[in-house]
C-alpha cells in the first residue's frame, strides 16, 4: 500500500509529539500515513467493535485517488448519498484518529466505550456526567504512564479549511470529552462510592480530502483533559492493565480465539483456546500466533496447506490474510500476568506487528508454528 499526506493542525502547539515537528519546534504542516499500518489499526478495530466486518480494512486502498501522494479519495469521496458518506466518514475518521494515536502518541490498547455507565471492571467505569446530554466518546486508550478518553470524528466538511476558530466537530468532540469521568469505585473508610480521577482526552478529526471537486485533507487533534482528581502511581498502573487486558480480550473474541461466553462464565478458569497456529517467516518479524485467516468473506477455519493453496487460486493472493495475536501475549492475559507493549515490527513482505501484538500478515510469509501448549 502507499504512503499518503494530509494538512496537519494540533491544538495546542504544546501537545505536538517531537517527530512531528519541524526544525523550528513548531508542528509541521503536513504529515504522512501509511496506509499499511492504518489499515492494522482498522483492523484491531473491527475486531474489537464490529467482529462481523472484518473485511472492511481492505478497501481503502482501492477507495484512494492513485494519482495523488495526498490522502484523496476518489472522486468526491466513499458513497452515495447523505447517510453512506456519512457513515463511510465517521468509520474511516475511527480507522485514522486510532492510526494517528498509535502511530504518533505511542497509545498501545483501545476499549471501545458501550454505555453511558461502561464498566471496565469491577472497580473502574467510565461514566457520562449526569447533567451531560453529548455522545460518549470511542474509546478509553492507555499506554504505559498514560491514559486518555479519545474520540474521532471523520468529516467531508466542503470550503476551505481550516475555517476560522475550531471546527465544528472538534468542539462537538471536546464537550463529549469533558463529558463525560473516569471513575474508581472506593470501599476503603466510608461507604463505598466512586471518585472521579482525572485522565487526557484526544478528539481527532480527519476531514476528507476529495479528488473531484478537489479538496485537501486535514487531521486536527486537540487534547482536553477530563475532570477529577489526579491517578496516584498505582492508580494509574492498575487502570492501565484494566485496559490492556479489555483490548487482547476484546482482539481474541474478534479473531474467534476466545469465545465471550466462555471468559463471562465464572466457572471456567481459563477458556478453550481456538484458532491455527502459525509462525511469521520473515527474520524480521520473529515470533509465534494464534489467530484465523480472513478472506473478503469473512473468517475462515483454515490450516496452513489450505489457505496456501487457497491464496495461489485467488485472481490477487493479497485478499486472503492472516490476523492474529503474539502468543506471548495470550499467554500472559491467559494467566493475568502484567501486559506490556511490544516493539512494532515491519517486514518488506507487507507483515505488520504491533505494539499490541497484534500481526497482519500474507498467506505466503507464514510457516508452521510449533505446538505450544
Amino acid at each position: 500500500m502507499s504512503v499518503r499526506n494530509q494538512h496537519y493542525h494540533i491544538e495546542p502547539q504544546a501537545a505536538c509529539p517531537t517527530h512531528l515537528r519541524d526544525p523550528n519546534n513548531t508542528p509541521m504542516k503536513r504529515i504522512p500515513f501509511d496506509i499499511d499500518l492504518v489499515a492494522a489499526s482498522a483492523w484491531g478495530e473491527i475486531l474489537q467493535a464490529a467482529p462481523g466486518a472484518q473485511s472492511l480494512a481492505g478497501i481503502m486502498e482501492a477507495l484512494l485517488a492513485p494519482s495523488s501522494t495526498d490522502l484523496v479519495w476518489q472522486a468526491s469521496g466513499p458513497g452515495r448519498g447523505t447517510e453512506m458518506r456519512r457513515a463511510f466518514s465517521g468509520m474511516f475518521g475511527r480507522f485514522f484518529a486510532r492510526a494517528y494515536l498509535q502511530l504518533n502518541h505511542g497509545f498501545t490498547w483501545f476499549n471501545p466505550i458501550d454505555g453511558d455507565n461502561y464498566l471496565l471492571s469491577p472497580t473502574w467505569r467510565v461514566r457520562r456526567k449526569p447533567t451531560q446530554k453529548t455522545d460518549m466518546p470511542d474509546w478509553i486508550c492507555a499506554k504505559p504512564g498514560q491514559l486518555a478518553i479519545g474520540e474521532a470524528k471523520g468529516s467531508n466538511i466542503e470550503g476551505a479549511f481550516p475555517p476560522k476558530g475550531t471546527p465544528a466537530p472538534i468542539k462537538k468532540a471536546g464537550k463529549q470529552i469533558k463529558g463525560v469521568q473516569v471513575e474508581k469505585l472506593i470501599t476503603a473508610g466510608a461507604a463505598p462510592h466512586w471518585v472521579a480521577k482525572q485522565v487526557k482526552g484526544w478528539a481527532v478529526m480527519s476531514r476528507w480530502g476529495t479528488a473531484n471537486p478537489p479538496r485537501d485533507p486535514y487531521l486536527y487533534a486537540l487534547d482536553p483533559d477530563t475532570d477529577g482528581e489526579a491517578l496516584s502511581a498505582s492508580e494509574k498502573d492498575e487502570l492501565e492493565q484494566v485496559v490492556a487486558r479489555r483490548h487482547v480480550e476484546l482482539l481474541a473474541i474478534g479473531l474467534g480465539i476466545v469465545e465471550q461466553e466462555e471468559i463471562e462464565n465464572p466457572e471456567i478458569d481459563s477458556p478453550t483456546l481456538k484458532g491455527r497456529h502459525f509462525a511469521a517467516s520473515s527474520a524480521d518479524v520473529p515470533g509465534e500466533f494464534r489467530g484465523m485467516v480472513f478472506s473478503p468473506f469473512g473468517r475462515l477455519d483454515l490450516d496452513l496447506q489450505q489457505a496456501q493453496a487457497l491464496s495461489a487460486g485467488l485472481p490477487d493472493p493479497r485478499m486472503l490474510q492472516f490476523v492474529g495475536i503474539d502468543e506471548k501475549v495470550l499467554k500472559a492475559y491467559l494467566s493475568k500476568g502484567r501486559l506490556a507493549p511490544l516493539a512494532a515490527k515491519r517486514a518488506r513482505e507487507k507483515i505488520v506487528l504491533g505494539t499490541d501484538g497484534l500481526i497482519v500478515a500474507p498467506i505466503s510469509r507464514l510457516s508452521d508454528g510449533d505446538t505450544i501448549s
